[in-house]
């Protein structure tokens, strides 16, 4: 297996069309970090992507995500509304999504969906948790981003992927477990490799991102936001939005989400709903 491990990771090297991250995320992250930017200047780096910019506007004007007051008709409105950190980490919902080619061996939008579900449930969960600022900052990112080594791997070894997730399709053993057994390493890895190599994310996100099928095992030292995203991964997948990959998924924690999250079963039910409705009013920007 080291054969395809070593095979796999000198393709990540040398191949030359990987999707670097496009530049309007670059610049738009920078721009929102420097404290001497101003809305106005925001507004006009989005409005040089159209489709982003329009997508935006709905969102603001959608319920879960500030709308219910007079509709924003602009996107200055759209940002003072959403706030820069809503609209950065919306930025990448919708421009991540596009950016890898569509293959037959599985369903995209369904392993979206899914990235989206641990996105928002993580970006929850961190207000419950005691973070560092960076990982505050960094926490929809890495939920966003926990899968994006599947899409790396179909890039890199599309026909031979494709029939690897039939073979797993139907299998009782984990995603990760069975890639490890094949190619010598898993989705996680490889996307936390594929992020750190080629594209300009924060450490903290590539490190949870490699992490996020072991840090509640206690088989690995991994940090808060790793936990938080493992967590929010295992969530998503008992409410039913799945990357439907396997039927495995990654099981509950032991001791149970209530206890684990301290919540009442109403506040639990409250906090999944709020997840499928944010899920669902994404979805409707993305496709629309």
């Amino acid at each position: 297996m080291s054969t395809n491990r070593d095979k796999i990771l000198k393709l990540l090297n040398e191949k030359d069309d990987l999707p670097p991250l496009p530049d309007v995320l670059i610049n738009l992250n920078n721009k929102i970090n420097d404290p001497k930017t101003d809305i106005e200047e925001i507004s006009k780096l989005i409005e040089t992507e159209p489709v982003l910019s329009g997508r935006l506007i709905k969102l603001a004007n959608s319920v879960l995500f500030g709308g219910g007051r007079d509709k924003a008709e602009d996107l200055q409105t759209a940002i003072m509304r959403l706030g820069l950190k809503m609209v950065l980490d919306l930025a990448y919902t919708l421009e991540l999504p596009g950016m890898f080619k569509r293959r037959k061996s599985f369903n995209q939008l369904r392993l979206w969906k899914h990235s989206l579900a641990v996105a928002f449930l993580s970006q929850t969960l961190a207000d419950r948790a005691s973070l560092t600022p960076e990982d505050k900052d960094a926490v929809y990112t890495a939920g966003l981003m926990h899968d994006i080594g599947i899409l790396v791997f179909d890039f890199l070894q599309g026909n031979e992927y494709g029939r690897f997730l039939k073979d797993a399709a139907a299998s009782e053993t984990s995603l990760e477990k069975l890639e490890q057994e094949h190619f010598g390493i898993s989705h996680s890895e490889l996307g936390a490799e594929f992020i750190e190599k080629r594209w300009p994310i924060a450490k903290p996100v590539v490190e949870a991102v490699g992490a996020h099928h072991q840090a509640l095992t206690g088989k690995a030292r991994v940090g808060a936001l790793a936990k938080i995203v493992d967590l929010a991964n295992r969530l998503a997948n008992h409410c039913g939005i799945v990357n439907g990959l396997t039927e495995h998924q990654s099981p509950a924690p032991a001791r149970g989400f209530h206890t684990l999250l301290g919540l009442e079963e109403e506040e639990f039910d409250t906090l999944l709903q709020k997840t499928r409705e944010g899920v669902e009013q994404t979805e409707l920007v993305l496709t629309g």
